[in-house]
């Protein structure tokens, strides 16, 4: 066996491998993805190019949701924000590891980041060597799904096209399907379902604000509850003796 050490391109190659598994489970939801672009009214181009700025399947969806109910734009972008806010925890903990690089490398590093890529790509980044060649095994892996992505949603457009106006009107099914799956990830803590159920409360009672804006008063409502909770205490924890056990 050679101990050769590896080039960039060795290091590019490697991490496009890496995401093949991924690339199977996400072409068919890009497809979905290019489908449901249509279905909310949107043109070829206007569909490719917002799937192509956002590199976020979960925002995609959401977005096409809400133009397709006619909301602000404002509410569109401020609601992709909130759920794009995971990316932040992953920005943090792969900045110390990529400060020697230049710039705009790192600006295409954050680009690129995706849950998939993320955890896969990670324990390379934060690894012992040269950011510049650690750094390339992120770029395969990103670039490889990127271009997965981009396929999946022209395949997705034609398939669109050429699906019957009945069938196009029920895609809105998998948008709705991927909020609640986001939703249900989310809710590991008392904090988080007290945010979770008064957000809810929240948007039905404003339901019949325009531009579907009740969806923004009811995030910071949320947010608010969330804060003034009291913090989530593990099930495991001691107890003092003479405070009652909280009830979920």
């Amino acid at each position: 066996m050679s101990d050769r050490t590896p080039t960039t391109r060795d290091e590019f190659v490697a991490g496009a491998r890496s995401m093949v598994p991924f690339l199977l489970s996400a072409f068919p939801l890009g497809v979905i993805g290019g489908t449901l672009g249509l279905a909310a009214g949107l043109s070829y181009l206007e569909t490719f190019g917002l799937a192509m700025v956002v590199n976020s399947g979960t925002a995609q969806f959401i977005g096409f949701k809400l133009i397709s109910e006619g909301a602000a734009w404002p509410v569109i972008v401020l609601t992709t924000l909130i759920l794009s806010l995971r990316m932040l925890i992953y920005s943090t903990l792969l900045a110390p590891h990529v400060r020697e690089l230049p710039q705009r490398w790192r600006l295409l590093l954050g680009f690129g980041l995706i849950d998939a890529v993320f955890f896969v790509a990670f324990d390379r980044i934060k690894g012992d060597e040269p950011a510049r060649r650690k750094s390339m095994f992120y770029f395969g892996a990103s670039a490889v799904m990127y271009v997965n992505w981009a396929i999946a949603t022209v395949v997705g457009m034609i398939a669109g096209h050429l699906l019957p106006e009945r069938l196009r009107s029920g895609l809105d099914f998998p948008m709705t399907a991927v909020f609640l799956v986001v939703l249900a990830s989310a809710l590991v803590g008392w904090k988080v379902w007290t945010a979770a159920v008064s957000a809810g409360a929240l948007a039905l009672l404003l339901l019949g604000l325009p531009y579907n804006l009740g969806l923004i008063v009811a995030a910071f409502g949320g947010h608010g509850r969330r804060s003034n909770s009291p913090p989530d205490t593990p099930t495991n924890a001691p107890r003092v003796a003479g405070t009652p056990r909280p009830r979920l």
